[in-house]
């Protein structure tokens, strides 16, 4: 690539590819004709364009800064920012129909505007990924798989056509278990697509570590549930009687042991023992 290169709105999406290998410089106006000029060039010095700019036609006012492309979103950095070209340089980049959302800051990162990804119909965005809202329910549960799907998001993108599809809306199915609270069949399909980008190569796991990862994640939101549920029956075995608290207090410590070394499975069955006994007691 050239160190400095004009960009067309055909040529938008190289932009964004460029950006995604480092920082780059951007500058941008509208030329004597009213149309939009872009330039862009690696490197932190986007006051270096303006000179070029003007020689290609353009004049104030102008902004210019950096931008970078990471985790599925671009994010631009306005040194110089007049609010009538950010809302040029904006509707510029939305003719693109670029596939990612872009940011646009201030050089204080306070957020400027923003343009997400069009939805066409009968497709499914990467923007779904990020639009949980599970109330009611533990976020301490649900962070570990919203981690993973924004980690995935952008990788379902450099799946071939049909196949990006397939997955783009499993991703959204996810989401949507998520926020019905249905967890455990959220993971499942939340394995299946981290899978499928393994298999095709367009993740720095292969399927081997990316199934190790996952049944980590899934077996440590099960521990906190485990914990929780040892807590709960803390409280009720301290009401309980004398004698059958001291009894049922050392089942509910060797539980707790049982979970400290991970082992769900004689936790889970001392902690139904427990139940089952204070149940009784009603």
């Amino acid at each position: 690539m050239m160190s400095i290169e004009r960009i067309s709105g055909k040529e938008v999406k190289a932009m964004a590819r460029e950006g995604a290998k480092k920082r780059m410089s951007f500058a941008f106006c509208l030329d004597q004709s009213n149309d939009p000029l872009l330039m862009i060039q690696p490197g932190k010095k986007p006051e270096t364009l303006r000179n070029p700019m003007k020689k290609d036609g353009g004049g104030p006012p102008m902004a210019w800064g950096t931008y970078v492309v990471r985790s599925g979103e671009m994010e631009l950095i306005c040194e110089s920012a007049p609010q009538r070209m950010v809302a040029e340089l904006k509707k510029f980049l939305k003719r693109a129909n670029l596939k990612i959302n872009v940011m646009f800051y201030d050089d204080g990162g306070n957020l400027l505007d923003s343009l997400k990804p069009e939805k066409a119909e009968g497709q499914v965005t990467e923007e779904d990924a990020a639009d949980i809202s599970a109330a009611g329910i533990d976020a301490q549960a649900i962070a570990p798989l919203k981690r993973r799907l924004k980690r995935i998001q952008p990788r379902i993108g450099q799946a071939p056509g049909p196949l990006e599809l397939k997955l783009k809306r499993a991703l959204a199915k996810s989401v949507s278990l998520i926020n019905d609270g249905r967890l455990q069949e959220a993971e499942t399909m939340i394995v299946v697509i981290e899978r499928a980008v393994a298999r095709i190569g367009k993740d720095r796991e292969d399927e081997a570590a990316s199934m190790k990862r996952g049944q980590r994640e899934m077996d440590q939101r099960s521990l906190g549930a485990q914990v929780k549920r040892a807590q709960s029956l803390q409280a009720n075995v301290a009401r309980a009687p004398g004698k059958v608290r001291d009894r049922l207090g050392r089942a509910l410590h060797v539980a707790a042991r049982h979970l400290k070394r991970r082992d769900l499975d004689s936790a889970r069955d001392a902690m139904d023992r427990i139940e089952k006994a204070l149940t009784a007691l009603v």
